[in-house]
């Protein structure tokens, strides 16, 4: 019998019948630091594996049923998506990968000198967290606009793509080892973006090829529009002249 200390209560069991503590040896092991660490993200409310093999079984009818109530089911969508960020800056800090470096040394260009233009996709590569909140925006505008007979509130909306952008961050971050080895293979990031986006929201609204086209229109129309938004706000933010963003034809 040893006291718990919490509450000091002596007790043989892993549990404390007092307070519920789990019987821990003195110190802070790094194991636990991590361990809680992930646990905390990923199965706080809901387990992550559940979560991600929820959508790909059906993402409008995991939506609806967490709309509905069945919230222990599922990691929060907020979660949901945070740990795909995280998961996206792990695997580029790990790899020290840069997508616009490395989209430059694809296309054979020389990084000597940080041009307005660069400065601009710098910061936007490097703050993806911040930015694709927007594009979830967009996607829950449009996406009101164009399916208004779904009975969905834009903010169920919005729940959907965040469900649908933390998915596609996992998978595409996952596939980014790929792209590190063969940088030709970056397009198959984009395929997966869109991919997974579009079937998210054909699934949501029920599918059918009036539905289907609309997606794929839907989807690449807001991600160009979130890009040129973001283009504009981020230049002004860093004091780039918008007319440095134009692409200029040669004569």
């Amino acid at each position: 019998m040893e006291p718990c200390a919490n509450c000091g209560t002596s007790f043989d069991s892993a549990y404390c019948p007092a307070c519920g503590q789990k019987r821990h040896k003195p110190g802070i092991r790094l194991v636990e630091v991590v361990h809680e660490f992930f646990g905390t993200i990923t199965h706080a409310e809901g387990p992550f594996l559940q979560t991600l093999l929820g959508f790909f079984r059906g993402p409008g009818a995991m939506t609806r049923a967490y709309i509905a109530g069945k919230r222990k089911a599922f990691v929060p969508p907020v979660r949901y998506f945070i740990v795909g960020i995280g998961y996206y800056y792990l695997i580029r800090f790990f790899f020290n990968w840069d997508p616009v470096d490395s989209a430059m040394d694809a296309a054979g260009a020389e990084r000597t000198v940080e041009t307005g233009v660069l400065r601009v996709n710098h910061w936007m590569s490097q703050h993806v967290n911040l930015l694709l909140p927007i594009l979830i925006i967009v996607l829950s505008t449009f996406d009101r606009v164009l399916f208004p007979r779904t009975k969905l509130s834009w903010v169920e909306r919005y729940v959907h793509y965040l469900f649908a952008a933390g998915t596609y961050l996992i998978v595409a971050t996952t596939l980014l080892p790929l792209s590190i080895l063969w940088p030709a293979m970056q397009i198959l990031n984009f395929l997966v973006i869109f991919g997974i986006i579009i079937w998210a929201c054909i699934s949501v609204h029920g599918g059918g090829a009036w539905t289907s086209i609309k997606a794929v229109v839907m989807v690449p129309v807001s991600f160009v529009l979130y890009v040129m938004l973001c283009t504009v706000l981020v230049a002004l933010m860093l004091g780039v002249p918008l007319s440095e963003m134009v692409v200029r034809q040669a004569p």
